[in-house]
């Protein structure tokens, strides 16, 4: 019993020192927490959506490494630094934009990360897109075309109606950005922007475009999250031909795509597909299943068997046939030596 028990405790001590030689991952004073430990707890604690926080993470990483391989010459780092910017304008400014981005526990490292992600997905979409010359047509005709407009962003609407007192009474709107805008990234352009479509907020988006004639400016506090806009039309957009258009209206079409879930999917799968994708970790196969067609299983006959249990089925029958013939056989040889004797 003591040498069982001996050398029990010997084994446990090999286990014991097996776990320590992982690599540590963090610590305190109660103890160590170590490389396996953090990766088992990875793949088995769940998260809302039902997938192993590993699961999800692997995920990403997957998907990530399948995009940039696919479209990576395609997203450069001007383009991302481009999208951060026009994200910036709508908080008030890169100073602004950065502070909230740090509210949220991120870093502008990972935020343009995102971005980049979100840049691949979009060229994936545009380019699996196949619009017909009917959806183009109809885009063209809905489509608004950029304008050149100047704003002035406050915190209160009392400052917005005074600041659209001023003006009316004569007052320079570029001094009026100077004095009163907190939108930082515009103030050196007297609050001037180009009002790309679907890229500034729908409230500023609406108003500056019902504004007809060049000088003309808001005569109500626009509210947005952001605060109160005075808008100012300097330059109307000029609505080429479709076939100058024609990228824009696609941009517009594509824009549309990516508020559909399943059209994504759809897209991200095929790339998923193409890529070959395997997964050696039996407990993170789950990672890709969103994308990935389920293995097929072999559909059961009528009676509920299988086709091979059926080919058995059918092997066993014919077997017996075979041994009751052979033994009908050795019967009638039995038979007929007693005969002849």
């Amino acid at each position: 019993m003591k040498k069982w028990l001996i050398a029990t405790m010997a084994c446990s001590g090999l286990l014991l020192a097996s776990c320590s030689s992982s690599p540590e991952v963090a610590s305190t004073e109660n103890g160590r927490i170590r490389q396996d430990e953090f990766y088992e707890r990875m793949k088995t604690e769940k998260t809302q959506t039902g997938q192993t926080f590993g699961e999800q993470v692997l995920q990403q990483m997957l998907l990530e490494d399948i995009l940039e391989n696919a479209y990576g010459d395609q997203v450069t780092e001007k383009d991302v630094d481009a999208e951060f910017e026009v994200e910036a304008e709508q908080y008030g400014g890169t100073e602004a934009f950065e502070e909230m981005i740090k509210s949220q526990g991120m870093s502008v490292e990972d935020l343009k990360e995102t971005m980049k992600t979100s840049l691949l997905v979009e060229t994936a979409v545009k380019e699996h897109a196949d619009f017909s010359d009917e959806e183009i047509q109809k885009a063209y005709d809905d489509y608004t075309a950029g304008s050149r407009v100047a704003h002035i962003l406050v915190e209160d609407e009392a400052t917005a109606k005074d600041i659209i007192k001023q003006l009316n009474d004569g007052a320079d709107f570029g001094e009026l950005v100077k004095e009163y805008s907190t939108d930082t990234a515009t103030v050196p352009d007297n609050g001037e922007m180009d009002l790309v479509p679907g890229k500034t907020v729908p409230e500023f988006e609406e108003a500056a475009n019902a504004l007809e004639n060049e000088g003309d400016i808001t005569q109500e506090p626009v509210k947005s999250d952001y605060g109160y806009h005075v808008i100012k039309l300097i330059k109307a957009g000029e609505k080429g031909s479709l076939e100058d258009e024609r990228d824009n209206v696609i941009d517009t079409l594509v824009e549309e795509k990516m508020a559909d879930q399943n059209y994504i999917l759809e897209v991200i799968s095929k790339l998923v597909e193409d890529a070959n994708v395997q997964i050696a970790d039996d407990d993170l196969k789950g990672a890709m299943s969103a994308y990935m067609k389920p293995e097929e299983t072999e559909a059961p006959a009528e009676d509920g068997t299988t086709e091979d249990e059926d080919a058995d089925a059918d092997t066993g029958d014919k077997d017996t046939s075979d041994t009751e013939d052979k033994k009908s056989d050795e019967s009638k040889e039995d038979s007929t030596e007693e005969d002849a004797e």
